[in-house]
């Protein structure tokens, strides 16, 4: 039997170099900031789901948790938000879009007194209600017509 030293050596790297791509991929893919929660009540949330994005100002800041019914049928929206990330208390959320067909996400404009910010499991009570397409244009039809 011939020994090929070779072989056994490129192997040997290959499987180093699929084994550093494997942990690569598993360090990018796992979200390791500490985060602590919040919610907001929506009339109407859009079509949020759990994963989507927190953003402040077009950054990433978070992620969302739970969407759900209170007793009330308002649509309770739990989302996480980096520690590092104070938000002040008087901030507005909203549900926004990436683009027309895009996804949604929750988005967070920073108003009032920048130096008192939510605690943990505080509501944001200044919300904007989403509005999708159609009712926008149906807006835009009425303004027009009168």
């Amino acid at each position: 039997m011939k020994k090929n030293y070779f072989e056994s050596i490129l192997g040997f790297f290959t499987l180093i170099l699929a084994l550093s791509f494997l942990s690569k991929f598993i360090n990018v893919n796992t979200d390791s900031n500490k985060t602590y929660n919040l919610q907001a009540r929506f009339l109407s949330a859009g079509g949020i789901n759990v994963g989507n994005d927190v953003k402040m100002r077009g950054v990433k800041i978070g992620v969302v948790s739970n969407v759900s019914l209170d007793n009330d049928y308002f649509a309770v929206v739990n989302f996480e938000v980096y520690e590092e990330i104070s938000i002040p208390r008087e901030s507005i959320v909203k549900v926004a879009s990436d683009g027309i067909l895009g996804n949604k996400y929750l988005s967070i404009l920073p108003d009032g007194d920048l130096s008192k910010t939510l605690k943990i499991s505080e509501e944001i009570k200044k919300v904007e209600n989403y509005e999708s397409i159609e009712d926008q244009v149906s807006k835009i039809i009425f303004l027009a017509t009168q």
